[in-house]
């Protein structure tokens, strides 16, 4: 299945373009980062969580709806599989016990005919926090670090080098989407920028092995068109692919609650810069890489 038969676009030959649209988002992101900073989460700030079981089912979003009555709407709830009972995680200065008892008191007065039970309350101490914010941003950078080094061996050094730019591309400009709409960095937003960098390494290392081939197939022409012809090659698959997953996270985003919105919304938005980046950030800089270099200069 081919969404554009044949294409022949000069994609090399708006990679300028590419190279200001890039720096300019990324530049925002930064900005954002910096002078705003991240909404964080409970997992990353510390704060309160309570532990409930109620007798009959109850949806995640009828005790939202309930929490926002006491200024807790922000708060995270995770449904246990397979149960009536919850885990309602939030950031408060609020000391677990005081937090505890406005959520059981709120919880019953809003569904006095469904009794339930509070199986646990405890802090998430500020200190486990750190570790774990620690642990997140070196998990990253190990990551990209990791996913460099193997399309480095795998392909080159100068698309090794590119990935790694384009992948703190893609979370730069995604975790700026995250502070520019206000959404809350949690546990399950770090999942999905890791998962990000896979997808996107993904669609880098389809371009990056059709150039390879293009290479012993398409001897003597000039480097800028035989990436050209790569990206082309490969343009109806990254497209489709890409689509289909989008469209399956917005049904995600628009059906899945309030629950893994941000979860969906962190995966849209990197999916697509994450297609974008293999094109414009990667073949880009390696086609300006190789113009620019000595041996070219020279000729």
């Amino acid at each position: 299945m081919e969404l554009i038969k044949n294409p022949h676009l000069p994609f090399m030959s708006w990679r300028k373009y590419g190279f200001i649209f890039s720096g300019t988002l990324v530049l925002i992101a930064l900005l954002l980062l910096i002078f705003k900073g991240p909404k964080l989460g409970v997992d990353f700030t510390g704060g309160a969580l309570v532990w409930v079981k109620f007798e009959k089912p109850l949806d995640v979003g009828d005790i939202r709806a309930s929490l926002a009555k006491i200024g807790q709407e922000q708060a995270s709830i995770q449904k246990l599989s397979g149960t009536n009972e919850f885990v309602i995680r939030s950031v408060t200065k609020t000391d677990p016990e005081s937090f505890a008892n406005m959520v059981i008191s709120q919880l019953k007065k809003d569904f006095s005919d469904n009794p339930l039970d509070l199986r646990a309350k405890e802090t998430v101490e500020p200190k486990i926090s750190r570790e774990l914010t620690r642990n997140t941003i070196i998990g990253v950078i190990v990551a990209l670090f990791l996913m460099g080094i193997y399309v480095w061996f795998r392909f080159d050094f100068r698309f090794g080098v590119a990935s790694v730019i384009a992948l703190l591309h893609d979370v730069l400009i995604t975790i700026g989407a995250l502070i520019l709409t206000g959404r809350e960095f949690t546990i399950v937003v770090v999942g999905a920028l890791l998962t990000i960098v896979g997808y996107s390494i993904n669609d880098t290392i389809v371009i990056s092995d059709r150039v390879r081939e293009n290479r012993n197939k398409l001897r003597g022409v000039p480097f800028i068109d035989l990436i050209n012809t790569s990206i082309n090659e490969t343009f109806s698959r990254t497209m489709l692919t890409g689509f289909f997953v989008i469209v399956t996270l917005f049904c995600l985003y628009f059906l899945g609650g309030p629950v893994i919105a941000d979860f969906a919304f962190t995966l849209i938005v990197g999916l697509i810069f994450g297609t974008y980046s293999s094109t414009f950030v990667v073949c880009a800089l390696v086609t300006e890489w190789e113009l620019r270099s000595p041996q070219k200069r020279k000729r």
